[in-house]
């Protein structure tokens, strides 16, 4: 039950409509339970007793009828569909919603194949259930009580000798409850997975096709494929196993009417019209029972799905605005690492870095890959917490400030470049799309990417392909660079934005940071010298720590990581001993 308050949370609005569909189907089985008198009086006191003066008027009642119930069939299930849709709609765009509100964290645990199946596939299964399944539940229970309570009033005896096989079908159905809800969770899972090797395929396929892996990942796919196959072999034999029962039971209802009414017709208990009235609502128990196993089958698909979907729909990111949040509109960019550890997965990631940087200073971050610079940038604008100590913007906690204002303050350029299917004009003002042309040109142009987009095909109103597709690596990085600079942050984070391109293009890039009107506080994430031989002060982290600290002179003399990386970068060999580890 608490999954189906769940989905119909979303009702809202077409609640009338929810209503109206229930009552439609309760005047579609009133019309259903009431036809079959209309032809007992037609056999009982026209054909029988000779009063053939009500035939037409009764078969005219009887066709008004059918045209009745045709129409308001009609009606109702235009009523489930609507209202289904706007359930689904709505369910739709608050699941996306929770989605990309969740932490970095939340991505790594959750396959991108299986989030996909949940906001589409498993979405569908609520969809069909809601429009279909519930409906035909509610009258499939409605005409077998009405059609029982009609038949105990004309024959409490004749009713029981139908009913003996109710109670069979229903346990039948029961135990393919059980069976079908586990076996449509194995199909959910194993759809995921199917989802998640495609997705990685196509995310990846410069990947597949410079290693020549092609053949390896087919492999890979069908073998998930098979899993796939065999999984929805297990849920539809199981259902097999019983379904064919189920009906059969129905069947066999059938056999026992004609028999018993025959009985009790000629032994005079009941009328030929009496048991015309069975025979025709014998149909009433009949299609539940049919219908029984579907209803079960497609049940257990909707508590299969919805339990993964509630599962979404109630995920908490922990990384959110406290209560009584600091606004973060006038911040200067002043940054302070107190004492800051963090721990990921119970692996250390960084440990006691304590850092000072004063608004509109340019700070650089070098070290072996995998050192920390990265997330100890990404922890400035929240996207992890700290395991202890503190990250301070002017000299706020930044676990006090408002989320999105402290986001809103910070303009980073990440070491993936990701690019949105849309123009390169669209791409640049992502963070601000009501920004004026000029301003998105000013920050081409300081990103040095004015030039070369100008030069597209129509300007910058090219559509880049799906991650940047159609551009080199160092193109999208100085879009991606422009996109960070056109808000106009306070603080700005550079990780690896010029890894990609040529030095003199590198140098025009970093001359025009330095003379911005509006000075940002800058974080430089970089593995090239060049990159950071202008930043007001230099860390160098290594496992974690910070082995070295200085201006470009300062580390020079120091001989350490950063002068062993300058001899590398210039072509001499490396050597001497490091110090200041």
């Amino acid at each position: 039950m608490d999954s189906i308050q769940w989905a119909f949370r979303w009702v809202g609005r077409q609640k009338w409509r929810l209503y109206t569909g229930i009552f439609l189907s309760l005047v579609s089985v009133g019309l259903i339970m009431a036809q079959p008198f209309v032809f007992r009086i037609i056999v009982d006191d026209v054909l029988l007793k000779g009063e053939f003066a009500r035939l037409y008027p009764l078969l005219f009642t009887a066709l008004g009828m059918a045209a009745a119930m045709v129409i308001v069939k009609y009606v109702s299930n235009m009523s489930w569909e609507i209202m289904s849709q706007e359930v689904i709609q709505g369910m739709r765009r608050d699941l996306f919603s929770r989605i990309i509100a969740q932490a970095p964290a939340f991505f790594r645990a959750n396959a991108a194949g299986d989030l996909i199946t949940k906001c589409t596939g498993d979405v569908d299964i609520v969809r069909h259930c809601l429009c279909w399944v519930f409906p035909g539940i509610i009258e499939s229970l409605l005409m077998t009580v009405s059609a029982l309570t009609i038949f105990f009033i004309i024959d409490p005896l004749y009713a029981l000798c139908l009913f003996a096989l109710t109670p069979v079908a229903a346990l039948l159905a029961f135990r393919l409850g059980k069976k079908m809800r586990p076996a449509h969770g194995a199909v959910r899972e194993q759809r995921a997975v199917l989802s998640t090797v495609v997705n990685e395929n196509i995310n990846g396929i410069r990947v597949v096709k410079a290693f020549t892996r092609e053949d390896f990942e087919t492999e890979k796919f069908t073998k998930e494929n098979e899993r796939y196959r065999d999984a929805q072999l297990n849920a539809n034999k199981t259902w097999l196993r019983y379904a064919p029962l189920i009906e059969s039971v129905s069947q066999f209802l059938g056999v026992i009417n004609l028999v018993v009414g025959g009985i009790m017709v000629i032994s005079g208990r009941v009328t030929l019209g009496q048991m015309q009235i069975f025979l025709s609502l014998a149909w009433a128990l009949n299609q539940p029972m049919v219908q029984m196993g579907t209803y079960v089958n497609d049940a257990q698909r909707f508590f299969a799905s919805c339990e993964k979907l509630i599962e979404i729909y109630y995920a908490r990111n922990p990384i959110a605005s406290p209560p009584e949040a600091v606004k973060a509109s006038d911040i200067k960019g002043g940054i302070s690492f107190k004492n800051v550890s963090l721990q990921i997965g119970g692996a250390d990631i960084l440990k006691d870095i304590d850092i000072e940087i004063s608004p509109g200073q340019t700070v650089g971050f070098m070290g072996p890959t995998g050192s920390g610079k990265t997330v100890l940038a990404s922890l400035i604008p929240r996207f992890a917490d700290v395991t202890r100590g503190a990250v301070l913007v002017d000299g706020i906690n930044v676990e006090h400030y408002d989320l999105a204002g402290l986001r809103g303050a910070v303009g980073m350029t990440m070491q993936d470049v990701f690019l949105f299917s849309a123009p390169v004009e669209d791409n640049i003002a992502y963070g601000e799309s009501d920004a004026p042309f000029g301003r998105i040109q000013k920050a081409a142009e300081t990103a040095d990417a004015d030039r070369f987009i100008s030069s597209l095909a129509e300007g910058y109103k090219t559509v880049v392909g799906e991650r940047g597709t159609g551009l080199s690596g160092g193109q999208k990085q100085r879009v991606s660079l422009a996109r960070a600079l056109l808000p106009m942050p306070r603080i700005l984070i550079l990780d690896d934005t010029t890894s990609a391109v040529d030095m003199e293009t590198e140098k025009l890039i970093q001359e025009r940071l330095r003379h911005q009107q509006r000075k940002a506080t800058t974080i430089i994430i970089a593995q090239r010298v060049s990159s950071l031989r202008h930043a007001d002060r230099i860390y160098i982290l290594e496992d974690g720590h910070i082995t070295e600290q200085g201006t470009h002179e300062e580390l020079m003399a120091n001989r350490g990581y950063y002068y062993q990386t300058y001899l590398l970068q210039q072509g001499e060999p490396a050597g001497g001993e490091r110090s200041g580890r």
